[in-house]
């Protein structure tokens, strides 16, 4: 009931001059009520604004508990609050959420705002019992591997740190990383040369020049071979220079052996392929892979130059075989047939089988099939009536032929 009306009441009840005094004291007292609310008002919008802002930042009524949650700002410099906060994980303890938003930050700030934050006196040489590379170095050539705390997010961690320098720095040509390990290994080389393998020198100028070394450390990636001689060969195939062989404790001597020096034939690219043989001679012209090896002179002839006009490859064979064709029987040599393309007109084109077999022809195991393939829109059917006969069709031949030959054909 509002105070005016107590004092109307009152005043009814208990007289006029006695309700002028009893309405002067609730003035007093309304007063002193409306400088109570008064006081209670900030304190209610200051609520009020905090609750509005957090529902404006995503938060959902009933609010959240408060948590430890990362702060705004460098995630260098960052570290944890106990706020509300709906934008962010929260995590129970300070600790964990250090741990969990500001896992490997290397100023450590997180980890320093706690009551009781961790010592940073290293631990078996180092914070850490695992190293890790250490990329803040200008350079790889001048980096090498720490275990000091934090580990930075993401990067690989190795049990030693030999394990770390083979991982991290294999192949490091400056051997800083070795040479940070408590008993960094002798740079002094053993078995001729340091390693146990051999590996091709690419710091070489010039392919010609190279050679095979197995000095320390091994470059990263380089292919590896368990003997020099077999690095000259795997790398240095076909160099003609000789420098990796020249290099070997006992190098081979280069006077050849067995009518050449190798025991393997290959083709002759330097060359013209009409004149061209097969050779077996050091030093070999080409690396691994480079070009077809055969056993046989004989067998590296027939499958490069077996249609070479000249016949230079075969005739240089020590016992080459007469050129006089054999299977003559198929009229031409061969036992297959090909598109003779020398005529002088595709309508008059026919298919052949003498020797030899012109390189990249097709071929085909009976004359009517190769003209079929290749001529069979003929109008003359030239090829045709020469792999048949005169009785294919009426465009072969005279009548006079036809009649000669028993054909059964009726032709106007």
């Amino acid at each position: 009931m509002k105070i005016a009306q107590i004092a109307l009441i009152a005043a009814v009840v208990i007289g006029v001059a006695d309700a002028k005094s009893l309405r002067s004291l609730f003035k007093h007292l309304k007063h002193k009520e409306t400088e109570a609310a008064a006081a209670l008002e900030p304190a209610a919008t200051e609520a009020d604004e905090t609750n509005r802002e957090l529902q404006s930042n995503g938060c959902i009524v009933p609010l959240p508990a408060a948590a430890w949650h990362r702060t705004l700002g460098s995630w260098s410099d960052g570290f944890c609050q106990f706020i509300i906060d709906c934008n962010s994980p929260s995590y129970d303890s300070e600790l964990e959420c250090c741990k969990g938003a500001y896992g490997g930050q290397i100023s450590g700030t997180c980890l320093s705002m706690l009551p009781s934050p961790p010592t940073t006196s290293p631990t078996e040489g180092g914070d850490l019992d695992v190293y890790y590379p250490d990329y803040d170095q200008p350079a790889w050539p001048l980096g090498f591997c720490i275990n000091t705390r934090p580990l930075p997010s993401g990067r690989p961690a190795y049990t030693t740190m030999l394990d770390c320098c083979k991982g991290a720095y294999g192949g490091q040509s400056s051997g800083i990383c070795l040479s940070m390990l408590p008993s960094p290994p002798t740079t002094s080389p053993t078995d001729v040369g340091g390693l146990d393998v051999y590996y091709p020198d690419y710091d070489q100028p010039a392919w010609p020049l190279g050679f095979c070394i197995n000095t320390r450390p091994l470059p990263s990636g380089r292919p590896t071979y368990t003997t020099m001689l077999l690095c000259c060969k795997g790398a240095y195939g076909g160099q003609q220079s000789g420098v990796c062989l020249s290099q070997l404790p006992s190098p081979p001597t280069v006077s050849p052996t067995d009518a050449g020096e190798f025991d393997f034939w290959y083709p002759d690219y330097s060359s013209v392929w009409a004149e061209a043989t097969c050779l077996n001679t050091r030093p070999l012209p080409f690396g691994p892979g480079g070009r077809p090896t055969y056993d046989t002179m004989l067998d590296c002839c027939k499958r490069e130059y077996r249609s070479q006009a000249s016949g230079a490859c075969v005739a240089a064979l020590p016992s080459p075989p007469t050129s006089s064709p054999t299977n003559l029987a198929e009229t031409g040599g061969l036992d297959v047939y090909y598109p003779n393309y020398d005529q002088a007109a595709w309508p008059e084109g026919i298919c052949i089988s003498t020797r030899p077999l012109p390189s990249g022809r097709p071929s085909y195991s009976t004359k009517p099939a190769c003209c079929q393939a290749h001529y069979g829109g003929q109008l003359s059917e030239t090829c045709m009536c020469d792999a048949v006969n005169v009785c294919y069709s009426c465009t072969c031949g005279s009548q006079a032929e036809r009649d000669a030959a028993n054909c059964t054909l009726t032709c106007s």
